[in-house]
């Protein structure tokens, strides 16, 4: 029954023209590991709510981000299209003075909902670009923004980002410190939007938190939550921990506004787990090969939870080979919304149709992209397609070239190129065919300075 009623909801739109539209609510982790959860098989760290939200919801167990590190993937999340569009090839971050950040000429999700009548809302890192060179995120859709802009110096990142007593930006405000643990104090902002907005008409609340992404801090009860692991590993833990019991505290308001059933929840983490540079890094990608920075599957496959409103499919596990670009789409069909303005979407997908029909899925590439090693980090070669069971690696002159049969190898250890020469040729020369419409030359990387206190204190924020 649970399954015929969820195909009629496939087939006939999203709500019925009586039914408020539905809220949407996004809730994406920084560097949060594929096997961090124990709904994805880890049997240490502590995620009852999570696991709780999994029985609920859809699993997806091959959903990837379209790149191993920050900014790209938001990017492609926050705009249904590649980054690469916008000459997003990296984070926006302070070795590099080419500037990553989203441009005004993206139409967001933000913006397509908000023409649709929702209210919409931003809590957490955005790391889509920094004001003044870069739009605000109340330019691109948004009517409220409290967290932080992203990983320049200009920004303060370490100041911002700190775990615990972290300074949040409200709208166009200047920051002040918030007493408490990062993930808290955003949770804290969250709620009061859904309280606010709860009985006013549909919202998109979007939350992305800073966890588990370093710097992180001790926490005080690490100790007796994990008790027979190092303090690096409690620590870890003991975030991930954190994120679990505000997604709980998120679902429980939902359910005390009475509202549950009519939100879309979309759970995910924007790359893989850094697990190499911080004295806390602990994040594991397990049985996946590689990290954040890196095309192998563990810096680009994540935990992706969601939970459809009314009779949308509980407890299931797709296996359909599905990534970030199909949030945007998933969102406007299960909301009904009809965009006001021609969008150019890059083939995704209506997630509902993963669980209805996998095998669409199968059939259309993912394309991945990006060459630049951090912290000594071994690297990947720098480009990739993924096509069903079949994931091609090249270098950027296409001279070098691997292919892994990820149904049988998902370690990605065994190079099966010679003996599949026809599948890599056809794969390298979609492949090629994608990369021509991205060829900027990049710049090379330059040191940048830290800007003085008082500079920081003159930039870009108005009382």
């Amino acid at each position: 029954m649970q399954r015929r009623s969820f195909l009629t909801l496939l087939a006939t739109g999203a709500a019925s023209a009586q039914a408020p539209p539905p809220n949407v609510v996004i809730i994406l982790c920084d560097d949060l590991g594929y096997a961090d959860l124990g709904c994805y098989g880890n049997r240490t760290i502590q995620t009852p709510n999570l696991d709780r939200l999994a029985a609920q919801a859809v699993r997806f167990t091959d959903f990837h981000t379209t790149s191993p590190v920050c900014s790209p993937s938001r990017a492609a999340l926050i705009t249904g299209q590649y980054q690469q569009r916008y000459g997003i090839h990296h984070a926006d971050v302070p070795e590099s003075t080419r500037r990553y950040f989203l441009p005004a000429s993206a139409i967001t999700l933000a913006e397509v909902l908000k023409d649709a009548g929702y209210y919409t809302a931003h809590v957490g890192k955005w790391h889509l670009g920094e004001p003044e060179e870069a739009p605000h995120p109340l330019e691109q859709g948004f009517d409220s923004f409290f967290g932080i802009f992203g990983g320049r110096p200009s920004s303060g990142w370490i100041k911002y980002a700190r775990s615990m007593n972290p300074e949040m930006i409200r709208d166009r405000q200047r920051p002040v410190v918030h007493q408490g643990h990062v993930t808290e104090v955003q949770t804290n902002a969250a709620l009061e939007v859904i309280d606010d907005r709860a009985a006013k008409g549909p919202f998109f609340l979007n939350l992305w938190f800073n966890a588990p992404h370093e710097p992180l801090a001790p926490l005080p009860n690490q100790a007796e939550s994990y008790p027979h692991w190092s303090k690096q590993e409690q620590t870890y833990f003991q975030t991930v921990t954190d994120i679990d019991r505000a997604v709980g505290r998120i679902l429980q308001k939902l359910e005390d506004k009475g509202i549950a059933r009519n939100t879309l929840v979309i759970f995910s983490s924007d790359n893989g787990p850094e697990a190499h540079s911080y004295e806390f890094s602990r994040g594991s990608a397990w049985p996946l090969k590689g990290m954040k920075t890196q095309l192998w599957e563990g810096g680009i496959r994540v935990p992706c939870l969601v939970r459809f409103p009314g009779t949308g499919p509980t407890g299931v596990v797709s296996p359909a080979v599905t990534s970030m670009l199909d949030v945007f789409p998933t969102v406007l069909a299960v909301t009904g919304t009809k965009p006001k303005r021609e969008l150019d979407l890059d083939g995704g997908m209506d997630l509902r149709a993963a669980v209805a029909n996998p095998a669409r899925f199968a059939s259309r590439p993912l394309f991945l992209e990006f060459r630049s090693p951090q912290r000594g980090v071994a690297t990947s070669l720098s480009l990739a397609v993924r096509k069903g069971k079949w994931k091609l690696f090249a270098d950027d002159r296409f001279e070098r070239t691997e292919l892994y049969d990820l149904s049988a190898d998902i370690g990605e250890t065994n190079n099966v190129l010679a003996r599949n020469r026809p599948v890599a040729d056809a794969l390298l020369a979609e492949l090629k065919r994608w990369k021509a419409g991205f060829n900027q030359p990049l710049p090379p990387a330059q040191r940048v300075e830290t800007p003085s206190a008082e500079e920081l204190e003159k930039r870009y924020y108005r009382n």
